[in-house]
């Protein structure tokens, strides 16, 4: 469990729902470790029915929230979804995700075989797998949601390096915070959700975890972050 949430250089992963009531949202994604902001304008926002409070009014993957465990442990169960996802490896999270978010943004902004634009969602889910030793290389693998309407014939990404991927479905045990996302604030919750897992001997995968960002940087109030890590079959 140390090691899954091993070494990080800070990020915080964003999306910035300003402006609605023009019918337009703006999504940022702010590296603060580094010295890049990445502001990224699009189109209309995906409006999603009896969401959770913290999409905000933006389309993300519906769950459901599972029988919680007697120490209180959130536990919610994902169907299978479909999403836009990009590898990068070789280097710290910051740089990592930078690189991602720019590959997936020009996908949904046309570059892609219909010259097509995607509305933005939320979250924006990494999946964290540590290196295995100091110097290993650490995989980091980028995701957006992608719409309803796209989830079953989503246009192919021009970019060989970009794919739409199933997850599929998964459960995953949740820890929530609030304020604004870091390192220290990833690896804090992602080891107490380590040890709570292991004090309640639910079973789960050691050796990768998800942060998933939901909150622009301009959102002073109910900022929600969370740590997934996702559970193994008792069966």
């Amino acid at each position: 469990p140390d090691q899954a949430v091993g070494r990080f250089e800070r990020a915080t992963l964003e999306v910035d729902d300003t402006n609605r009531r023009s019918g337009r949202a703006t999504y940022m994604m702010t590296f603060r470790g580094g010295s890049l902001g990445l502001v990224a304008i699009f189109g209309l926002f995906s409006m999603a029915a009896a969401s959770p409070w913290f999409y905000h009014g933006l389309e993300g993957p519906s769950f459901t929230e599972k029988n919680q465990t007697s120490n209180g442990l959130e536990i919610r169960s994902y169907p299978e979804s479909y999403w836009t996802a990009t590898t990068v490896t070789g280097k710290n999270m910051d740089s990592a995700g930078s690189e991602a978010f720019m590959r997936l943004f020009r996908y949904i902004s046309g570059d892609n075989e219909r010259n097509e634009k995607i509305e933005m969602t939320v979250p924006v889910l990494a999946s964290v797998v540590p290196g295995q030793g100091p110097f290993c290389e650490e995989n980091f693998t980028y995701h957006f949601y992608l719409p309803k309407k796209f989830q079953s014939k989503p246009p192919k990404p021009s970019d060989p390096r970009v794919t739409n991927v199933a997850l599929p479905a998964l459960d995953v045990a949740v820890i929530s915070y609030p304020g604004w996302s870091n390192e220290k604030a990833v690896i804090e919750n992602g080891r107490e959700l380590f040890q709570e897992l292991k004090a309640a001997k639910v079973p789960y995968d050691a050796e990768m975890f998800y942060t998933a960002g939901y909150d622009s940087p301009f959102r002073l109030t109910d900022r929600h972050n969370e740590v997934w890590v996702k559970l193994e079959s008792t069966a």
